[in-house]
Protein backbone atom coordinates (compact mmCIF):
# COMPACT_ATOMS: atom_id res chain seq x y z
CA UNK A 1 0.00 0.00 0.00
CA UNK A 2 1.13 3.55 -0.70
CA UNK A 3 1.44 6.01 2.18
CA UNK A 4 0.89 9.75 1.95
CA UNK A 5 3.42 12.04 3.62
CA UNK A 6 3.91 15.78 3.72
CA UNK A 7 7.07 17.75 2.91
CA UNK A 8 7.29 19.82 6.10
CA UNK A 9 9.06 22.64 4.29
CA UNK A 10 5.62 23.59 3.01
CA UNK A 11 4.80 24.77 6.51
CA UNK A 12 8.22 25.85 7.68
CA UNK A 13 6.61 29.12 8.79
CA UNK A 14 4.58 27.18 11.37
CA UNK A 15 5.79 25.49 14.59
CA UNK A 16 6.41 21.77 14.17
CA UNK A 17 3.82 21.03 16.88
CA UNK A 18 1.15 22.72 14.74
CA UNK A 19 2.30 20.99 11.56
CA UNK A 20 2.11 17.46 12.96
CA UNK A 21 -1.25 18.22 14.57
CA UNK A 22 -2.69 19.34 11.23
CA UNK A 23 -1.27 16.33 9.38
CA UNK A 24 -2.55 13.89 11.97
CA UNK A 25 -6.04 15.38 11.92
CA UNK A 26 -6.19 15.34 8.10
CA UNK A 27 -5.13 11.67 7.95
CA UNK A 28 -1.55 11.68 6.69
CA UNK A 29 0.61 8.62 7.31
CA UNK A 30 3.96 10.35 7.46
CA UNK A 31 6.01 13.51 7.43
CA UNK A 32 9.09 14.33 5.40
CA UNK A 33 11.17 16.07 8.07
CA UNK A 34 13.40 19.05 7.32
CA UNK A 35 16.86 19.50 8.82
CA UNK A 36 18.98 22.58 8.16
CA UNK A 37 19.96 25.98 9.54
CA UNK A 38 16.39 27.32 9.38
CA UNK A 39 14.39 24.08 9.52
CA UNK A 40 12.08 22.48 12.06
CA UNK A 41 15.14 20.49 13.15
CA UNK A 42 17.91 23.12 13.23
CA UNK A 43 21.07 21.41 12.04
CA UNK A 44 23.22 23.44 14.42
CA UNK A 45 21.15 22.46 17.44
CA UNK A 46 20.63 18.71 17.05
CA UNK A 47 20.73 16.88 20.38
CA UNK A 48 19.51 13.50 21.57
CA UNK A 49 16.83 15.21 23.67
CA UNK A 50 15.56 17.24 20.68
CA UNK A 51 15.29 14.13 18.52
CA UNK A 52 13.47 12.24 21.29
CA UNK A 53 11.04 15.15 21.56
CA UNK A 54 10.42 15.22 17.80
CA UNK A 55 9.98 11.46 17.62
CA UNK A 56 7.44 11.48 20.45
CA UNK A 57 5.57 14.43 18.93
CA UNK A 58 5.28 12.72 15.55
CA UNK A 59 4.15 9.41 17.07
CA UNK A 60 1.56 11.16 19.26
CA UNK A 61 -0.25 12.29 16.12
CA UNK A 62 -0.11 8.88 14.42
CA UNK A 63 2.63 9.77 11.96
CA UNK A 64 5.97 8.28 10.96
CA UNK A 65 9.02 10.10 9.63
CA UNK A 66 9.33 9.04 5.99
CA UNK A 67 12.69 10.59 5.03
CA UNK A 68 14.96 13.46 6.05
CA UNK A 69 15.31 16.41 3.70
CA UNK A 70 18.01 19.10 3.79
CA UNK A 71 16.52 22.57 4.06
CA UNK A 72 17.88 26.09 3.51
CA UNK A 73 21.32 24.80 2.48
CA UNK A 74 23.17 24.75 -0.87
CA UNK A 75 22.74 21.71 -3.12
CA UNK A 76 25.07 18.77 -2.51
CA UNK A 77 27.43 19.50 -5.43
CA UNK A 78 27.87 23.16 -4.46
CA UNK A 79 28.41 22.27 -0.83
CA UNK A 80 30.99 19.61 -1.71
CA UNK A 81 32.75 21.79 -4.28
CA UNK A 82 33.32 24.45 -1.63
CA UNK A 83 34.12 22.10 1.27
CA UNK A 84 34.08 18.34 0.65
CA UNK A 85 34.65 17.43 4.30
CA UNK A 86 31.97 19.90 5.40
CA UNK A 87 29.44 18.40 2.98
CA UNK A 88 30.18 14.91 4.26
CA UNK A 89 29.80 16.11 7.87
CA UNK A 90 26.46 17.76 7.13
CA UNK A 91 24.97 14.73 5.38
CA UNK A 92 26.43 12.44 8.05
CA UNK A 93 24.40 14.47 10.54
CA UNK A 94 21.27 14.03 8.41
CA UNK A 95 21.90 10.29 8.28
CA UNK A 96 22.19 10.17 12.07
CA UNK A 97 18.95 12.14 12.38
CA UNK A 98 17.28 9.66 10.00
CA UNK A 99 18.38 6.71 12.12
CA UNK A 100 17.16 8.30 15.35
CA UNK A 101 13.76 9.23 13.86
CA UNK A 102 13.24 5.92 12.08
CA UNK A 103 13.37 7.42 8.58
CA UNK A 104 14.34 5.30 5.57
CA UNK A 105 16.80 7.68 3.95
CA UNK A 106 18.13 11.15 3.22
CA UNK A 107 17.27 13.26 0.17
CA UNK A 108 19.56 15.59 -1.74
CA UNK A 109 19.53 17.93 -4.73
CA UNK A 110 22.33 17.18 -7.19
CA UNK A 111 23.02 20.83 -8.09
CA UNK A 112 25.03 22.34 -10.94
CA UNK A 113 28.29 24.22 -11.51
CA UNK A 114 29.44 27.24 -13.52
CA UNK A 115 32.58 25.18 -14.17
CA UNK A 116 30.54 22.86 -16.39
CA UNK A 117 28.73 19.54 -16.20
CA UNK A 118 31.79 17.22 -16.20
CA UNK A 119 33.20 19.03 -13.17
CA UNK A 120 29.86 18.96 -11.37
CA UNK A 121 29.34 15.26 -12.05
CA UNK A 122 32.81 14.36 -10.79
CA UNK A 123 32.39 16.32 -7.55
CA UNK A 124 28.98 14.78 -6.98
CA UNK A 125 30.27 11.25 -7.53
CA UNK A 126 33.20 11.88 -5.20
CA UNK A 127 31.04 13.10 -2.30
CA UNK A 128 28.37 10.43 -2.77
CA UNK A 129 30.72 7.45 -2.58
CA UNK A 130 31.50 7.75 1.17
CA UNK A 131 27.98 8.93 1.99
CA UNK A 132 26.40 5.94 0.24
CA UNK A 133 28.82 3.54 1.91
CA UNK A 134 27.86 4.93 5.33
CA UNK A 135 24.17 4.91 4.39
CA UNK A 136 24.41 1.19 3.64
CA UNK A 137 26.08 0.52 6.98
CA UNK A 138 23.18 2.31 8.71
CA UNK A 139 20.44 0.65 6.66
CA UNK A 140 19.57 3.90 4.86
CA UNK A 141 19.52 5.17 1.29
CA UNK A 142 20.73 8.43 -0.24
CA UNK A 143 17.92 9.68 -2.46
CA UNK A 144 18.48 11.69 -5.65
CA UNK A 145 15.91 14.49 -5.92
CA UNK A 146 15.54 15.22 -9.63
CA UNK A 147 15.07 18.91 -10.37
CA UNK A 148 15.15 21.28 -13.31
CA UNK A 149 18.42 23.21 -13.69
CA UNK A 150 20.28 20.47 -11.79
CA UNK A 151 22.65 17.73 -12.93
CA UNK A 152 19.87 15.18 -12.52
CA UNK A 153 16.93 16.68 -14.40
CA UNK A 154 15.92 13.90 -16.81
CA UNK A 155 15.13 10.19 -16.27
CA UNK A 156 18.14 8.69 -18.09
CA UNK A 157 20.63 10.55 -15.91
CA UNK A 158 19.45 8.74 -12.77
CA UNK A 159 20.91 5.28 -13.57
CA UNK A 160 24.02 6.95 -15.00
CA UNK A 161 24.79 8.64 -11.67
CA UNK A 162 24.11 5.41 -9.79
CA UNK A 163 26.45 3.59 -12.18
CA UNK A 164 29.30 6.03 -11.54
CA UNK A 165 28.83 6.01 -7.76
CA UNK A 166 28.60 2.23 -7.81
CA UNK A 167 26.32 1.84 -4.81
CA UNK A 168 23.02 0.01 -4.37
CA UNK A 169 22.29 2.47 -1.57
CA UNK A 170 21.93 5.36 -4.01
CA UNK A 171 18.28 5.55 -5.03
CA UNK A 172 15.73 7.96 -6.52
CA UNK A 173 13.29 10.38 -5.01
CA UNK A 174 10.94 10.51 -8.00
CA UNK A 175 9.66 14.08 -8.14
CA UNK A 176 7.25 13.31 -10.94
CA UNK A 177 6.19 16.94 -11.35
CA UNK A 178 9.78 17.98 -12.00
CA UNK A 179 10.15 15.28 -14.65
CA UNK A 180 6.74 16.06 -16.18
CA UNK A 181 7.07 19.81 -16.65
CA UNK A 182 10.36 19.21 -18.47
CA UNK A 183 8.48 17.05 -20.95
CA UNK A 184 8.87 13.49 -19.60
CA UNK A 185 6.02 11.01 -19.92
CA UNK A 186 4.55 10.29 -16.48
CA UNK A 187 3.77 6.58 -16.93
CA UNK A 188 6.88 5.67 -18.91
CA UNK A 189 9.22 7.53 -16.53
CA UNK A 190 7.64 6.02 -13.43
CA UNK A 191 7.84 2.50 -14.84
CA UNK A 192 11.40 2.97 -16.13
CA UNK A 193 12.65 4.20 -12.75
CA UNK A 194 10.39 2.05 -10.58
CA UNK A 195 13.14 -0.35 -9.41
CA UNK A 196 15.27 2.62 -8.27
CA UNK A 197 12.49 4.62 -6.58
CA UNK A 198 12.25 4.73 -2.78
CA UNK A 199 10.36 7.99 -2.26
CA UNK A 200 8.19 10.34 -4.32
CA UNK A 201 7.18 14.01 -4.47
CA UNK A 202 4.06 15.47 -6.02
CA UNK A 203 3.39 19.15 -6.70
CA UNK A 204 0.48 20.61 -8.59
CA UNK A 205 1.57 22.39 -11.76
CA UNK A 206 0.17 24.57 -14.50
CA UNK A 207 2.06 24.99 -17.77
CA UNK A 208 5.40 23.63 -18.88
CA UNK A 209 8.93 24.70 -17.94
CA UNK A 210 10.13 27.47 -18.02
CA UNK A 211 6.63 28.93 -17.88
CA UNK A 212 5.24 26.47 -15.34
CA UNK A 213 3.70 27.53 -12.05
CA UNK A 214 3.43 25.23 -9.05
CA UNK A 215 0.07 24.74 -7.37
CA UNK A 216 -1.40 22.73 -4.52
CA UNK A 217 -1.85 19.16 -5.80
CA UNK A 218 -5.49 18.70 -6.71
CA UNK A 219 -6.52 22.35 -6.65
CA UNK A 220 -8.35 23.95 -9.56
CA UNK A 221 -6.01 24.35 -12.51
CA UNK A 222 -3.62 21.54 -11.55
CA UNK A 223 -2.56 19.81 -14.76
CA UNK A 224 -0.50 16.97 -13.31
CA UNK A 225 -2.23 13.63 -13.99
CA UNK A 226 -1.88 12.12 -10.53
CA UNK A 227 -4.06 9.14 -11.45
CA UNK A 228 -1.64 8.21 -14.23
CA UNK A 229 1.27 8.49 -11.78
CA UNK A 230 -0.52 6.39 -9.17
CA UNK A 231 -1.43 3.70 -11.71
CA UNK A 232 2.21 3.48 -12.80
CA UNK A 233 3.38 3.24 -9.17
CA UNK A 234 0.91 0.43 -8.65
CA UNK A 235 2.16 -1.35 -11.76
CA UNK A 236 5.76 -1.40 -10.46
CA UNK A 237 4.67 -2.45 -6.98
CA UNK A 238 5.69 0.76 -5.21
CA UNK A 239 4.65 0.62 -1.55
CA UNK A 240 6.37 3.55 0.17
CA UNK A 241 5.47 7.21 0.61
CA UNK A 242 4.38 9.91 -1.80
CA UNK A 243 5.04 13.33 -0.27
CA UNK A 244 2.90 16.36 -0.94
CA UNK A 245 5.23 19.27 -1.73
CA UNK A 246 3.80 22.77 -1.36
CA UNK A 247 5.13 26.20 -0.38
CA UNK A 248 4.60 28.26 2.79
CA UNK A 249 2.99 31.08 0.77
CA UNK A 250 0.12 28.80 -0.32
CA UNK A 251 -3.10 28.91 1.68
CA UNK A 252 -3.29 26.77 4.82
CA UNK A 253 -5.84 24.39 3.32
CA UNK A 254 -3.03 23.02 1.14
CA UNK A 255 -2.46 19.90 3.24
CA UNK A 256 -6.16 19.00 3.23
CA UNK A 257 -6.72 19.71 -0.48
CA UNK A 258 -3.75 17.60 -1.58
CA UNK A 259 -4.53 14.74 0.79
CA UNK A 260 -8.16 14.60 -0.32
CA UNK A 261 -7.26 14.21 -3.98
CA UNK A 262 -4.45 11.72 -3.42
CA UNK A 263 -6.25 9.61 -0.83
CA UNK A 264 -9.37 9.34 -3.00
CA UNK A 265 -7.39 8.40 -6.11
CA UNK A 266 -5.21 5.82 -4.38
CA UNK A 267 -8.23 4.18 -2.73
CA UNK A 268 -10.13 4.04 -6.02
CA UNK A 269 -7.13 2.23 -7.53
CA UNK A 270 -6.85 -0.19 -4.59
CA UNK A 271 -3.45 1.17 -3.65
CA UNK A 272 -4.38 2.43 -0.20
Amino acid sequence: MIGISYHAGGMNDQPLEKVVKILGEVGYDGIEMMCGPEAHIPSGEVTDSLLREVKAMVAEHGLKVAVINPFTVPNLMAMADEDMDGAIRFYTLLQDVAVELGAAGVNFLSGWSKKGDPHAWKVLVEVLKPLCQRAGELGLTMNIHNHESNIIDSPNKVPLLIHHVGSVHLKLLNDITNFYHLGADIAATTEQLGPLTVHCHVKGVQGMYPYSRFLIPGEEGDQLDFRCFAEALGKVGYDRYVSVETSPHMRMEKARIAFGMMDTTLRELGLR
